[in-house]
C-alpha cells in the first residue's frame, strides 16, 4: 500500500496549515491525505485531495538513433523514445535538426515528426537533402511544454549520384592533321555528387556522309587528352561528361575542332577523249577526300618511243579546271598522262596512267561523267554535258524516274547543260545525256537526290506514369541528309514551353519531374544539315492522379461548444499529394460573407477552428489542392450547447433531434428507480409512526439525570462511554460485581437486554464479545464508567477501583480513537433505547451511586 510508505509522507508542526511539497515529478498524478496527531493520538484521513502536476520539457534524449543512406538524397532515421518517466508528460513528437558535417556557417534544418510509438522502434525518411553529403543529425523529444535536450550526433552520408552539370571549360586544339588535342576542368565540387571515377569523350565529324557514322568514344581520368586517326581538314564536335560510380552525368556542349590539312587524294576518276587527229582532253573529277583546299592539278603527259619515256610534260592548272587538252600530239609516238591534286600543304597521289591515243576518226564522246549528286532544296544547279564529235554530235537530255507528275521548270543552256531552277523533292531523279554522230554516241547519267527537312516524327506514348512519360518515335523520311538530332517541346497547359535538344541515334525519352495529375502537350522535331522539321501533332497527355477526394461528413468534423475540429488528413489524396488546404465559414443566414481562416494551410493532420457560439449554425466550407485541382467540401453544422446536446453533421438540413424519451431503456430504468424511491419513502414513513416516542423522552431524561456529575468533570475529554447493561452489584466477602459495559461501538447491539442467573453472575468479568467468541480483558473488558468508589461498600477497597479508573479512561481513549461521528451517533441511540428499559430499583440504585460520588468530590 502506497500510503504506508514512509518516503511519501510529511511531518509538520501543529500550528501549520500549508504545506509545501517538493520533489514531485511533472505530469504526474497524486493523491494527498492530511492526519491531525495530538498526545492523545492521531486523527482519521480527511479526504483524499487529487492533483496532477504540470508538464515540462522531456528531461532526456532519444535513444539508439541511427541513420542509414537510403539514396542520393535519402536518409533514413531510426530511434528509441526516452524513457518514460522523463517524459514529463505527453509526447507529441520529435524534432530531427541536421546540417552539413563539416561545413561553416551551415544552415540548421528542422523537421518534425508527430509521435509514432512509445515503446517500439520510430523511424522516419529525410528527404531532400544534398547529394553525396555527410550530415550531422540529431533528435529531441517535445511536448506541449517545449523539446527536450537533443541525442547523440549520429553521422551520416548520403549516396553517390551521377554529376548534375558536366564537365567545364571544354576546349581542344588540332595538333596535326590527325590528332586534336581537348582539354576541359572537372565539374563543381559541390555538382559531382561522388567520387568522379573519369571522364568520356564523344567525337564525330560534323558534316556526315550518312546518318551511319559511327560517333567514337574515349575514356580517361585526366583532364586533357589526344585523339588519334582523325580525318584531315575535316571539323569535328567534341563532347564530354564526367562519370562516379553512380553513372554518367551530362554532355557538356558540342564544341568544334578543325584538324589540319594534308595531302589531297587523287582525282576520284580520269579518262581521255579524242577532239581532233593532234589532240586529246584528258577530264577528271574531283578528289572524294579533299583533306584541305584545292590549290591546283597537276597533269603529266608521258612521252614514249618503242616504249622508251623520252620526257614527262606537265602542265599546272587552276582549281576550278576538270579537264585539259592536249594538242600536237604525233600520231607515231604514244602518250600516257595521269593527274594529281595539291593543297597547300603538298600535293596528292595521282590517278591511274591513261593512253592518250589521237586518231582521224572523232566520234560523239561526253567529256563530263556520270555522277551521283546530293543537293539541298530551293537551289539552282546546272548538269553538265560537254561533248566532242565530227562530224558534229547531236545532244539530248532525258528525265527519268522523277516524283513529279507535272512539267518541270528546266532549261538546257547553249554549252548543252541543263539548268533546273529552286529545285524541291519534285525534281529528285535521274537525268540523262545522250549525244550522238554518224562515227559513234556516248551518254551519261546524274542520279540527283534533293535533299530536304525530315518528315515530322511520328510519336507514340508507351507509359504514363504520376512523374512521368515515357515517350518514343519515328521518322519515315530524314529528307536524303542525316538526321542532326531531335528537339522535345512540352508544357503544362497554359504555361511556357521548355525545350530539351535529343541525341540524333535516340528514339525513346523518359520526361520525368513532372507533376502528378496535370495535363501536359507534347510535340517532337528534328532537323539536319538543310532544316527543321514541321512540328509534329500535338500530344496532350495527363499524368496519373486525380483531385483530391473528400471524406464522410462524420470522418472530418470533430464538434465542440465553441470550437470545431477538422481531420485534414481523413481527405483522401486521389493519387497526387495534397499540398495544402483552404478554409472558410460563414454563419448560417442569406447575407452572411464567408470568414477566411486560412488560404494554404499545408499540414494534414487535426486544425481547430475557435471562437465560435455555442449552438449556433454554421456553414463551413474546405477546399483541399493539389497538382491534379482543387475539390470543395461544404458542410453544414451546428456546435454543441452547455447541456450537451449533440448536433450532427447536416448535408443541407437539420436532422431529427433525438430526445432522451427515445430511449426505451432508459425510460424503463426511471420508471423503475422512481417507483423504489416512493417505496423507501413509505416505509420510513410507517416506521416513524409505529416508534414508540414516549420512550424516546423517558431515555433522554434518564440519560441526563443519571450522566450531569461525570458531564462537568470529563467534559474536556473525547470518551465514549457505553450503556450500562447490568447493574454493579455489592456483596458481602466477594468483589465488586461487574457489569458489562461496551468499550467500543462495535460492542453496542440494538437487541433486547437480560439478567442472568445467580450462578452465572461468577463468570460476568469475562464477557463474550460480539462474535461469540472470549475477548481478551485488556481490549474489550472496562469494568465500569463510573468512579470505582461508588461501586464498593468498603472504603479499604478505593485505592484499588480508583487504580481500575485509570485503566478505564486509559482504554476509552484508545476506543474513541478509533470512533466515527456516525458510530457515536449510534450508540447513543442505542444507549437511550437499552436506558428505557431499567427498572425503577436499577434507576435508583445508579442515582445513588452518583449522589455518592458527588459527595466525595466534595
Amino acid at each position: 500500500d502506497a500510503w504506508n510508505n514512509d518516503i511519501n509522507k510529511k511531518y509538520l508542526p501543529g500550528d501549520r496549515t500549508t504545506a509545501q511539497l517538493g520533489s514531485l515529478k511533472p505530469a504526474q498524478a497524486y493523491h494527498i491525505r492530511l492526519y491531525a496527531e495530538n498526545h492523545l493520538g492521531i486523527s482519521a484521513p480527511s479526504d483524499e485531495l487529487f492533483l496532477i502536476m504540470d508538464s515540462e520539457a522531456p528531461s532526456a534524449p532519444p535513444q539508439d538513433v541511427t541513420a542509414e543512406p537510403l539514396g542520393p538524397q535519402q536518409l533514413f532515421m531510426t530511434w528509441r523514445a526516452p524513457p518514460r518517466d522523463t517524459w514529463n508528460g505527453d509526447l507529441l513528437g520529435y524534432t530531427i535538426t541536421y546540417t552539413k558535417y563539416s561545413t561553416s556557417n551551415a544552415v540548421r534544418n528542422h523537421t518534425r515528426v508527430n509521435s509514432l510509438q512509445a515503446d517500439g522502434l520510430n523511424d522516419f525518411r529525410l528527404i531532400g537533402l544534398d547529394k553525396y553529403m555527410q550530415y550531422e543529425i540529431t533528435i529531441s523529444a517535445y511536448n506541449r511544454k517545449g523539446e527536450g535536450p537533443p541525442s547523440e550526433v549520429a553521422l551520416a552520408h548520403t549516396l553517390e549520384d551521377v554529376p548534375s552539370v558536366s564537365p567545364q571549360s571544354v576546349s581542344c586544339l588540332a595538333l596535326t592533321a590527325q590528332n586534336i588535342q581537348v582539354s576541359w576542368q572537372s565539374p563543381p565540387k559541390e555538382m559531382c555528387h561522388g567520387v568522379i571515377q573519369g571522364f568520356k569523350l564523344f567525337y564525330e565529324p560534323i558534316n556526315l556522309e550518312n546518318e551511319y557514322n559511327a560517333r567514337e568514344t574515349k575514356i580517361t581520368s585526366a583532364l586533357s587528352t589526344v585523339l588519334h586517326g582523325l580525318q584531315p581538314f575535316t571539323n569535328y564536335s567534341v563532347e564530354i561528361l564526367a562519370f562516379t560510380r553512380a553513372g554518367e552525368g551530362t554532355l557538356s556542349l558540342s564544341v568544334s575542332c578543325i584538324t589540319e590539312e594534308a595531302v589531297p587524294d587523287a582525282p576520284e576518276r580520269v579518262k581521255s577523249i579524242v577532239s581532233s587527229e593532234s589532240s586529246v582532253i584528258i577530264s577528271w573529277l574531283s578528289p572524294r577526300r579533299r583533306n584541305g583546299i584545292i590549290t591546283k592539278y597537276n597533269v603529266y603527259i608521258r612521252v614514249l618511243e618503242k616504249s622508251q619515256e623520252i620526257k614527262i610534260l606537265k602542265e599546272v592548272l587552276a582549281a576550278h579546271n576538270r579537264h585539259f587538252e592536249a594538242k600536237d600530239l604525233n600520231l607515231k609516238e604514244t602518250y600516257e598522262a595521269w593527274v594529281t591534286a595539291s593543297t597547300k600543304v603538298g600535293q596528292g597521289p595521282s590517278t591511274p596512267v591513261i593512253k592518250l591515243a589521237p586518231h582521224k576518226l572523232i566520234p560523239a564522246a561526253i567529256i563530263s561523267f556520270s555522277q551521283t549528286l546530293s543537293v539541298s532544296w530551293k537551289t539552282d544547279i546546272n548538269l553538265a554535258c560537254i561533248f566532242v564529235g565530227n562530224p558534229k554530235a547531236a545532244a539530248e537530255w532525258n528525265i527519268l524516274s522523277t516524283r513529279s507528275k507535272t512539267k518541270m521548270q528546266v532549261e538546257v543552256n547553249s554549252d548543252n547543260s541543263l539548268s533546273l531552277l529552286n529545285i524541291d523533292r519534285s525534281n529528285q531523279g535521274n537525268y540523262s545525256c545522250t549525244v550522238r554522230n554518224n562515227i559513234g554516241s556516248d551518254y551519261i547519267t546524274y542520279l540527283l537526290i534533293v535533299q530536304v527537312p525530315p518528315s515530322t516524327p511520328i510519336v507514340s506514348i508507351t507509359s504514363i506514369q504520376k512523374n512521368s512519360i515515357s515517350i518514343q518515335w519515328r521518322v519515315d523520311d530524314i529528307g536524303g541528309a542525316p538526321l542532326c538530332g531531335f528537339t522535345l517541346t512540352f508544357r503544362k497547359e497554359s504555361e511556357e514551353w521548355e525545350k530539351l535538344a535529343l541525341d540524333r541515334r535516340k528514339n525513346t525519352y523518359f520526361l520525368k519531374n513532372l507533376q502528378c495529375g496535370t495535363q501536359y502537350q507534347i510535340t517532337i522535331n528534328t532537323f539536319n544539315r538543310i532544316g527543321t522539321s514541321l512540328s509534329g501533332q500535338l500530344n496532350s497527355i495527363k499524368t496519373k492522379g486525380n483531385k483530391p477526394i473528400a471524406p464522410p461528413k462524420q470522418s472530418l468534423v470533430r464538434l465542440n461548444i465553441t470550437s470545431i475540429s477538422l481531420d485534414l488528413s481523413s481527405w483522401q489524396d486521389g493519387g497526387c499529394p495534397i499540398s495544402h488546404f483552404s478554409i472558410e465559414f460563414k454563419l448560417d443566414g442569406p447575407s452572411t460573407e464567408w470568414i477566411i481562416v486560412s488560404n494554404k494551410i499545408e499540414s494534414n493532420a487535426w486544425y481547430i477552428i475557435g471562437d465560435l457560439d455555442q449552438g449556433t449554425s454554421y456553414h463551413l466550407r474546405i477546399t483541399a489542392h493539389n497538382n491534379a485541382g482543387s475539390t470543395d467540401k461544404e458542410i453544414f453544422f451546428t456546435t454543441l450547447t452547455t447541456v450537451g446536446v449533440i448536433s450532427e453533421i447536416y448535408p443541407k438540413e437539420l436532422p431529427t433531434v433525438k430526445t432522451i424519451f427515445s430511449d426505451s431503456h432508459l425510460i424503463a430504468v426511471i420508471v423503475t428507480s422512481v417507483f423504489g424511491t416512493i417505496l423507501a419513502l413509505v416505509g420510513a414513513l410507517i416506521c416513524l409512526k409505529n416508534y414508540p416516542l414516549q420512550s424516546i423522552s423517558n431515555n433522554i431524561d434518564t440519560i441526563r439525570t443519571n450522566n450531569s456529575a461525570e458531564e462537568r468533570s470529563i467534559q474536556h475529554q473525547d470518551h465514549f462511554y457505553g450503556t450500562v447493561r447490568k447493574a454493579c452489584r455489592t456483596d458481602t466477602g466477594s468483589e465488586l460485581g461487574h457489569g458489562r459495559i461496551p468499550e467500543c461501538s462495535e460492542d453496542i447491539y440494538p437487541y433486547a437486554t437480560f439478567n442472568l442467573p445467580d450462578h452465572e453472575n461468577e463468570s460476568d468479568n469475562i464477557p463474550l464479545g460480539h462474535n461469540g467468541k472470549l475477548s481478551s480483558i485488556a481490549d474489550d473488558i472496562i469494568l465500569c464508567s463510573v468512579k470505582c468508589s461508588a461501586m464498593s461498600n468498603a472504603n479499604d477497597n478505593k485505592s484499588t477501583g480508583m487504580l481500575k479508573c485509570m485503566i478505564i479512561e486509559k482504554e476509552s481513549v484508545r476506543c474513541s480513537k478509533l470512533k466515527s461521528e456516525s458510530e457515536e451517533y449510534d450508540s447513543l441511540n442505542s444507549d437511550s433505547e437499552l436506558s428505557s428499559e431499567r427498572t425503577p430499583d436499577e434507576s435508583l440504585f445508579l442515582r445513588e451511586q452518583s449522589t455518592g460520588e458527588d459527595g466525595n468530590t466534595g
